[in-house]
């Protein structure tokens, strides 16, 4: 996530009394063209929230979604003279979707205008009866940036990538509520974001050498052949996590909470992704959980991401019945306290 505080066939579009803007598409088979990935993305997301998170149904968030030349949005906000047109449901609720030429610059559901440019983000709307909104390039701008994945190709890079983002939307009322009010009790050298800590402490050998073998080994804990081992391991690496956040700690003890957050936040979203592609429905069939994995870490660039993914997977392996939902509540857990707990519940046995 950067946090700015980051498989059905499309709907027909339909004839609209409002008159037609210029350069719009003048054809229904053109829309529907430039926009099928809408449908299979939120089509994706229907799919893995209910199965793979169980998580009950909830408003959608306000969705800007926008490609070379148009946006694609739910937001009166972002296309205030937008032509109206049948895009993707959602859960079978029927949306209110608008389109139209956005001229190199996006007028976010919030009110700001930003230039055109590649990002995906979730973000709370400044009103706290408002629900989130939710922004995203379409694939012809990763394409042209030159992203893509050796594993897994850009199709389903990009459906996972949507899904990670896109799961951050229904944690704004839990975990995003906690980072906006530890926001407010400190001051900080650089913006919030789940990637507080790296840069903080990215000029720091010892503490990146440190980091890395933590998070390498939490890996290793997930990956463990039996639940001795992988109890074993996980406790040498949370002895080795307990001692990177006091030093964490000794600088602002409020990075240490917002550490284990955006650890959550991201280990929970690059699950979600891990889960799709191996999910037997993954549109262009599914990956094998190794390359699922390799395709979802990419380069390890990110710390939030790399050791939140290590957490999810051994949180999954520890628990009988792993319940994502508590990290979706507005009560919500971190993957460090139920892994901990299922540690406990193990010693007890």
């Amino acid at each position: 996530m950067r946090v700015i505080l980051l498989c059905l066939t499309f709907s027909t579009l339909l004839a609209c009394s409002s008159p037609k803007q210029s350069g719009l598409p003048t054809s229904e088979t053109e829309t529907t063209f430039a926009i099928s990935w809408l449908e299979d993305w939120l089509s994706a997301w229907e799919l893995t929230s209910t199965e793979v998170l169980q998580l009950p149904k909830a408003d959608p968030p306000a969705m800007l979604f926008y490609d070379q030349k148009y946006v694609y949005t739910t937001s009166q906000v972002s296309a205030p003279e937008g032509v109206p047109f049948s895009g993707p449901s959602f859960f079978g609720l029927e949306l209110d979707w608008r389109m139209q030429e956005h001229r190199d610059t996006l007028i976010i559901p919030d009110g700001q205008h930003v230039p055109v440019q590649l990002m995906t983000f979730a973000a709370p709307s400044a009103s706290p009866d408002s629900a989130p909104f939710f922004v995203m390039a379409a694939p012809d701008f990763w394409k042209t940036a030159g992203i893509d994945s050796e594993e897994v190709g850009l199709e389903k890079m990009l459906t996972g990538v949507f899904l990670h983002e896109f799961s951050h939307a229904r944690q704004m009322q839990g975990l995003g509520e906690q980072v906006s009010r530890l926001e407010q009790t400190s001051t900080f050298r650089y913006d919030v974001s789940d990637d507080l800590i790296q840069e903080y402490f990215s000029g720091d050998s010892t503490f990146v050498s440190a980091f890395r073998n933590e998070a390498e080994l939490f890996f290793k804990a997930a990956n463990a052949g039996n639940t001795a081992d992988r109890i074993e391991l996980s406790k040498q690496a949370l002895a080795m996590y307990d001692q990177r956040q006091e030093v964490i700690r000794s600088l602002n003890p409020t990075l240490v909470d917002l550490d284990d957050i955006f650890l959550t936040m991201e280990g929970t979203g690059q699950y979600l992704i891990v889960s799709w592609l191996t999910h037997p429905q993954c549109k262009g069939g599914s990956v094998d959980l190794k390359t699922a994995i390799k395709a979802t870490r990419r380069q390890k660039t990110w710390w939030s991401q790399d050791q939140g993914l290590a957490l999810a997977l051994l949180y999954e392996q520890l628990s009988e019945r792993p319940t994502w939902t508590s990290f979706y509540s507005g009560d919500p857990s971190s993957l460090i306290e139920l892994i901990k707990e299922e540690i406990e519940k193990t010693s007890e046995k």
